[in-house]
């Protein structure tokens, strides 16, 4: 390891470049890791992280994927990985139980506040949505009816980077470069607010996208329908639904013996201001999917959470008659889950679901007076703190910026050269700050996205 306080710009840029040929770095070109001189991190705390250069970026990005949601450098969190890796570090679920993975199990059902009972422990969030695939497919060949194996997933949506991850997207990337992709998989309508019919309601848009929905349903056959793949709040975009939707999601499933898969890998463990994203609807899944807050990003886990009907059902008699589900090397490791256990005990005594709702909250109203009459600023909206900005060429007719002129990733780029870590989806500004933000905090993230937005668009 070099002295980060004694290194050169040329071990630096040897660096870089060892980069590239050593590790494959996903989403970003080789040409732009040498542009941006890596950049390389040396260090992080709260929601700050420094580079190689002692650059100190404002992170509003929870490590830049949502995964550190408690913030940086917590030591309780390593104190706990550290005691539980010298005690038992890990062995196989299929020859032992180990107690922390029962502790977490116990302890997310509970947080549910739902039937969602049981934990398929993994270690990513792509992994988690994969098996919940296996299992709304077993279940469904249990209980006699194995034509059961079709998937709907929806426009926007994104579920992970495995196959099924890709053949549940319209990502064209996805669709070209990973062709051909598995079967069974068939696209429906998202239901995106700020782009209905300007004379419809939100809730009249609610019920007919649900219409389509069963449209399509009926078109497929639902006796060829396995399950849905539908975020609760689809947090690529930020799309908050009307609240009606997904009532009448959790009704047509219901209705056709289809299980609904909410996949908040990205959402759950606090991020809205409720500790699952499907609480502020009144509505339950049949298995949700979650990862990054389960741990906070400090160890690599993943969870597909099943009602106890899904268990039961593919527990068969208990006695040897479990249907087939795959299983993984690290399936509930006891490092892991020790690290799930004590965010969730950080979480709970310092009241970071609270203080997402509170803040993110603050966040979202800042953003909306600051930009109520932007000519560019077409909407505002958010839960907790899962925040999007969508820039338009036109707020009255809602049109678009061409794509060629990439104005997000001209205001990702700009914030980043600021010193500020934000997110952009076409040109839909997204923020995902840790569970830990503080208003002092927020007031310096909003200022550096008007900032990164102003220039930007002051330039066009």
């Amino acid at each position: 390891m070099f002295d980060k306080n004694r290194a050169s710009n040329e071990q630096i840029e040897a660096l870089v470049e060892d980069s590239i040929r050593y590790v494959w770095r996903h989403g970003v070109s080789a040409a732009a890791t040498r542009e941006d001189n890596g950049p390389l991190a040396v260090s992080a705390s709260g929601v700050r992280v420094t580079d190689v250069h002692g650059n100190e970026y404002l992170d509003a990005l929870s490590g830049g994927s949502a995964a550190a949601t408690l913030g940086h450098g917590r030591v309780d969190i390593a104190d706990a990985v550290h005691a539980q890796m010298t005690q038992l570090h890990w062995v196989s679920l299929r020859t032992f139980i180990n107690e922390p993975s029962i502790e977490l199990g116990r302890r997310l059902a509970g947080l549910t506040d739902a039937d969602l009972q049981t934990s398929f422990f993994v270690s990513s969030g792509s992994e988690a949505v994969e098996s919940a695939t296996q299992l709304a497919k077993s279940f469904h060949r249990v209980r006699g009816n194995p034509d059961k194996n079709i998937f709907l997933y929806r426009k926007t949506g994104y579920h992970g980077t495995t196959l099924v991850g890709a053949s549940a997207s319209d990502n064209a990337e996805f669709r070209t470069w990973f062709a051909p992709l598995a079967p069974g998989f068939v696209e429906v309508d998202a239901c995106y607010p700020y782009r209905r019919p300007e004379h419809m309601t939100e809730e009249d848009y609610g019920d007919a996208c649900a219409d389509a929905l069963e449209a399509t349903i009926r078109s497929v056959g639902p006796e060829r329908i396995a399950g849905i793949l539908a975020e609760a709040i689809p947090a690529a975009l930020v799309l908050v639904p009307p609240p009606n939707y997904l009532h009448r999601l959790r009704e047509i499933c219901d209705r056709y013996d289809i299980l609904w898969i909410d996949d908040e890998v990205f959402i759950g463990v606090g991020r809205t201001g409720r500790w699952f994203g499907f609480q502020h609807f009144g509505v339950t899944p049949d298995i949700v999917t979650s990862s990054k807050g389960i741990t906070g990003g400090y160890v690599p886990l993943g969870a597909a959470i099943a009602t106890s009907r899904v268990m039961e059902t593919i527990y068969g008699d208990q006695m040897g008659g479990q249907a087939k589900v795959s299983g993984h090397t690290y399936a509930a490791h006891p490092t892991a889950c020790a690290a799930g256990i004590a965010v969730l005990d950080a979480i709970e005594k310092e009241d970071l679901v609270g203080n997402a709702e509170r803040v993110g909250e603050w966040m979202i109203e800042e953003f909306a007076r600051i930009y109520a009459d932007h000519p560019n600023v077409g909407d505002v909206r958010g839960k907790g703190l899962l925040i999007g900005i969508e820039l338009v060429q036109d707020t009255a007719t809602r049109s678009a910026f061409p794509k060629e002129l990439g104005v997000g990733r001209q205001v990702m780029d700009r914030a980043m050269k600021n010193l500020f870590m934000l997110r952009a989806t076409g040109d839909v500004i997204t923020l995902f700050p840790a569970l830990v933000t503080t208003m002092s905090d927020a007031a310096e993230m909003v200022a550096a996205t008007c900032r990164a937005i102003d220039e930007v668009l002051g330039e066009l």
